[in-house]
């Protein structure tokens, strides 16, 4: 198993560069999240990477657009909660969980193995009172969520017609994106569904795209933000 505990400490020097500091609590909940990835990536093909990538590919590519949620979420108030939606390893949902211990977390997996992990993962890190793990398709969900986010690379207009449906209304849709362009491209591509009237919200999307600075990374990241509900003018 990679050194934990030089992983945690490139982790600190990270979120330093973000402005974000851990309580003990919150390095011993890293610290025991690091493990169970480890322990179970083999079995689980969790992440494609482990050492130095896995701490900046993963937990500070998380953890990196934390203003952006708490902005939201102090416009949303209290009681709006987020949704991590194929969570898979657990990214960007238990990374985020952690940081923003007050906020109930929904983390959703299809996969029954998966879903076994992030519940034990979730247990681990004494996460149970504000997180819970859904197995379930997405089609499948009734519920809907003030914040959905997601790390999947996936086209946006592969997953806005079905995630429309989970999202409230005009809650957000936080999904974390690669180059500008590509994300433009994109975005396009989803006003002309929603003229068509397949894009999952009646009267359309607003959006706007943040850079987003991930510490050690050199490639480019963005956050992409859609409001469901209020259509760009």
């Amino acid at each position: 198993m990679p050194d934990v505990q030089s992983e945690l400490t490139l982790f600190s020097q990270g979120l330093a560069q973000l402005g974000i500091s851990l309580s003990s609590t919150q390095e011993n909940q890293f610290s025991r999240y690091i493990e169970e990835i480890y322990l179970f990536n083999y079995t689980y093909r969790l992440v494609g990477a482990e050492g130095r990538e896995f701490v900046i590919k993963h937990l500070l590519d998380s953890v990196a657009p934390l203003a952006q949620f708490q902005l939201l979420l102090e416009k949303l108030g209290e009681n709006a909660a987020i949704c991590d939606l194929g969570s898979g390893a657990g990214l960007p949902g238990i990374p985020l969980a952690i940081l923003l211990h007050s906020t109930p977390f929904s983390l959703v997996e299809r996969s029954g193995r998966r879903a076994g992990f992030l519940r034990n993962a979730v247990a681990r890190c004494n996460l149970d009172p504000h997180v819970e793990v859904i197995q379930s398709d997405l089609s499948e969900i009734t519920h809907q969520f003030e914040v959905v986010t997601f790390r999947a690379f996936h086209p946006l207009t592969d997953v806005i017609r079905s995630i429309g449906s989970v999202v409230a209304e005009h809650g957000y849709v936080c999904a974390y994106k690669g180059k500008t362009e590509v994300v433009k491209v994109e975005l396009e591509e989803v006003e002309a569904l929603v003229r068509e009237g397949k894009g999952g919200s009646s009267s359309g999307w607003s959006h706007q795209i943040i850079p987003i600075s991930v510490p050690y990374l050199e490639d480019a990241r963005n956050l992409c933000i859609l409001q469901k509900g209020i259509a760009d003018k």
